[in-house]
């Protein structure tokens, strides 16, 4: 608290110093070696599914086999030409992005899916009186398209 205090002193008699001397060490110490960079970006790329996420997965699929006559009607679902499927596995986006068109599996208590219409939409702006600035009143409306993109 005291480090800011002084910053904000500092810069209200004239004197920038402090600010740049802290800009130039936030960047010699963001830079690092390129041996630190390699393992802190290993850090950030190894995080995945945890211990528990694996487990419940694994016991899911169990279950899937067990039950599996009638696993099939909750396991396997069909996406549309026009539409394609996110599929959350224990709230985190799978790899490998969206699927479909087509049949895919989800494996049910684990995973949660969203059907993505990916087809031109329509929606109606109800009408607006508008006054303008020589006091003249115009009735808009307008129709608003969007199409969802990759």
């Amino acid at each position: 608290m005291t480090n800011h205090l002084s910053i904000i002193k500092d810069y209200s008699e004239g004197s920038l110093t402090p600010l740049t001397q802290d800009f130039e060490y936030r960047e010699n110490h963001k830079m690092g070696s390129p041996k630190d960079n390699q393992s802190h970006d290993e850090v950030q790329c190894e995080e995945g599914p945890g211990v528990c996420a694996l487990a419940l997965t694994i016991f899911s699929l169990f279950l899937i086999i067990v039950t599996l006559p009638l696993s099939l009607f909750f396991v396997v679902k069909v996406v549309q030409e026009y539409e394609r499927a996110v599929i959350f596995r224990l709230g985190r986006l799978l790899t490998g992005g969206a699927r479909g068109p087509g049949v895919f599996f989800v494996i049910p208590c684990v995973d949660v899916y969203e059907k993505i219409d990916m087809r031109s939409q329509t929606f109606e702006i109800p009408p607006q009186e508008i006054l303008t600035k020589d006091s003249v009143t115009v009735f808009v409306n307008a129709i608003m398209y969007y199409k969802v993109a990759n």
